[in-house]
């Protein structure tokens, strides 16, 4: 037992002496031997402060502006959807989907059999007619001659100038079909009304076609094209053309925005599947009824666009931003994050050039995208606070490592205290190992 004694005394001893080089690095450990066990500990309570970072901006020149933004799809700003003016079976279809045709050139045909015999069958009307009515008036020159020599009576005088009202009156109405049926024969060939591009193709050969009820052959639609194609030309028109001369978008605007969206307005579009091309556009028709969808109540708006981009395809999506209000170019304008606005005034936070603070009073104008506009109470180049990061603490870690003591000559085993976390500074080292 004395050996023993005189171990720990020892041991002892030299930890202490560890202790006190370890003081000199500025480490404070504590040591406690029980029943032949020691344990070490390291208690770290040491926290660190990191100053608050100000964050800053400086009072710039420049427009400033504010939009409304909608998404869309590329139209033509006008269709004419042609159709035959006259029923028949189809004989020829003389232009493609997707084709340019230019007014004038031939779209498709009709078979003309039956509209050349209607014309045949007309023009020997008329000429019966025609005959007809040199015959009553022959009667009649002769009835007058008779009457006035005393072989006819008035009425039959009458009767003959009758008959010559009467075959005039069927000599203008064979005149008549003859030019109906001239007219059929040549609506049979159906013409371009516009240059443009072919949009729709509503007809095949040997499809029959309803002929329009209207005289001519062509109704003007605005609006995005139709693609879907049938075998007769009923109601749908024999060939729509879009006029890309001209383009449009038609953007749904949110309720919340249209009171400040008016005619005239400039715009930029923007297209996602040509990612490098931008059009500059005006605002040229706002809805005067709403739509509503899942309670979301729109204005079909259509923006038409100044130039065209190569590529641009009708239907295309297209991203509109509409410039409801825009300073002047050479107004001042900060971060709208900088202004506090209580009880209807704003202020600003101003940093002086020794890094003092004050508060001014501003006045504000266009409150935009990317800034407000301030019209009065700062001037260019001066520094602004926009808020403020706080600062953060951290504790350092603790630990403590225990183990036992081996027998004499034997060497010890233990486990060295864990680091502690903070968000300011990290802790420092665990606490010291227990064994030797």
């Amino acid at each position: 037992m004395d050996s023993i004694a005189k171990v720990d005394r020892v041991l002892t001893m030299k930890i202490s002496r560890r202790l006190v080089i370890n003081g000199s690095l500025g480490i404070v450990a504590i040591v406690a031997i029980v029943g032949g066990y020691f344990v070490v500990a390291n208690p770290f309570a040491a926290t660190s402060t990191a100053s608050a970072t100000q964050l800053t901006s400086t009072v710039k020149t420049g427009a400033v502006s504010k939009s409304v933004t909608a998404s869309g799809s590329v139209a033509p700003a006008s269709e004419v959807v042609a159709s035959f003016a006259v029923s028949g079976t189809i004989a020829t279809v003389d232009t493609t989907l997707g084709a340019t045709v230019t007014a004038g050139q031939v779209l498709g045909t009709l078979d003309t059999t039956s509209l050349s015999q209607a014309v045949s069958q007309a023009s020997t009307n008329l000429a019966n007619a025609s005959t007809a009515l040199s015959d009553a008036k022959t009667a009649y020159s002769q009835a007058v001659a008779a009457g006035a020599a005393g072989t006819e009576s008035a009425q039959q005088v009458s009767s003959a100038k009758q008959q010559v009202t009467s075959a005039q009156a069927t000599v203008t109405t064979a005149s008549a079909a003859v030019t109906t049926a001239k007219a059929n024969l040549a609506d049979a060939t159906l013409i371009a009304p516009i240059t443009g591009l072919v949009v729709a193709v509503n007809g095949s050969v040997g499809a029959s076609a309803s002929g329009s009820s209207s005289s001519g052959s062509s109704a003007t639609t605005t609006g995005a094209a139709s693609t879907t194609g049938t075998t007769s030309t009923s109601g749908s028109g024999f060939v729509t053309i879009a006029d890309v001369a001209a383009m449009t978008m038609t953007a749904s605007i949110a309720e919340a925005d249209i009171a400040s969206v008016t005619v005239g307005q400039v715009a930029t579009v923007t297209f996602p599947a040509l990612p490098t091309a931008t059009a500059t556009a005006k605002v040229t028709a706002i809805s005067p009824t709403a739509t509503a969808s899942n309670s979301v109540v729109t204005y079909a708006t259509t923006i038409t666009l100044d130039t065209i981009p190569p590529g641009l395809r009708l239907g295309q999506t297209a991203n509109v931003s509409i410039v409801t209000a825009s300073s002047k170019a050479d107004s001042l304008y900060i971060p709208t994050a900088a202004i506090t606005t209580v009880n209807g005034v704003s202020t600003v936070k101003v940093v002086a050039a020794d890094g003092t603070t004050s508060t001014k009073t501003v006045t504000l104008g266009v409150v935009g995208d990317a800034g407000t506009e301030i019209t009065t109470g700062l001037t260019a180049g001066q520094t602004v606070v926009i808020g403020t990061i706080a600062a953060t603490t951290g504790t350092t870690g603790t630990g403590a490592g225990t183990g036992t003591r081996g027998t004499f000559g034997g060497g010890g085993t233990g486990t060295g205290g864990t680091g502690g976390t903070g968000t300011g500074t990290r802790g420092t080292t665990g606490g010291f190992g227990g064994g030797n």
